[in-house]
This record gives structure tokens, sequence and C-alpha cells, in this order.
């Protein structure tokens, strides 16, 4: 599970560090060795990446897969979020490598925001980041309501 956000800068070789308190949660052993990096699935709406555990990517395919047998082409379907999709290993200093063209996807420059999203974490441009979650507050009001109860 990761939340929170943090802020980094990613380097001059498209280099950012994963926060020690997302490394935290991290407990196999396979899962230890770095993230699936993916574009945001959801195209045009969110400018972000999405890194993803291996048993976390794991997950991610097992949905696609069941997903793409109801697609008109499956394997083009399939290869929309697999050629988007890079596994990249921590390094020493708990540092991966964004490749160029995710980084240019994502419009990734200077500082950026981990944003912990539960299952994943998302890499966000700050600018962007602000602007996507501007209204978060007034869109999400009732529902929140509701799933905190006042205490008696």
């Amino acid at each position: 599970m990761f939340a929170g956000e943090f802020r980094h800068a990613i380097d001059a070789k498209n280099r950012i560090v994963i926060p020690a308190k997302f490394r935290t949660f991290i407990t196999n052993e396979e899962d230890k060795q770095g993230f699936f990096i993916l574009a945001s699935p959801v195209p045009g709406e969110q400018h972000c990446l999405r890194l993803y555990t291996r048993s976390g990517w794991q997950k991610v395919m097992e949905t696609l897969m069941r997903k793409a047998d109801a697609a008109k082409d499956p394997a083009r379907f399939l290869r929309f979020f697999s050629s988007r999709a890079e596994f990249n290993k921590f390094d020493s200093q708990s540092r991966i490598t964004i490749p160029q063209k995710l980084i240019e996807y994502a419009g990734l420059k200077g500082d950026v925001l981990l944003v912990g999203n539960m299952d994943w974490i998302e890499v966000w441009n700050v600018d962007e980041y602000r602007a996507a979650t501007e209204s978060l507050d007034e869109e999400i009001g009732d529902r929140v309501r509701s799933l905190w109860s006042k205490p008696t």
C-alpha cells in the first residue's frame, strides 16, 4: 500500500529516488528489485506515470488478459498497455531510471511529485498535478462524509 505525497528532483540521467516511506511497504523480495513504469492508462485525462511492483503489475496484467478476451482485437488491446510499460531496477541509492519517452509523455523535469495511490505510485509534473487536483475537495465532499462517520 502506498500513501503520501513526496516531492523529489529528477536528475539529468532521468532518475528519481523512491522515498523510504514507500519502500517500507515493499516486503516481497521480487518486488524489492524495481518497478514497472507505465504511462497513465487513461489517455488524454492524466499525463502522469504509474509505478507498479512486480506483484502489482502481475495483477494488472491478469485483469488486462481477461478484458482482452472481450476486445475486438485482443493483441492490439494488450499492445496498447504493454508498449507503454517498462521494468526498471533500483540502483544502490534506491533510484529508478525513467525512460525518455515516458519523461516526455508526463512532462517531467526538475521537481516531480510521487503520489501514493494505494496499489501504485504516481509520478507527476508538479504543475500538472496541482491543476488535475485543484477541484478535488469539492468533487469528493459528500462521498467522503459518508465514508467517515462521526465519533459517538
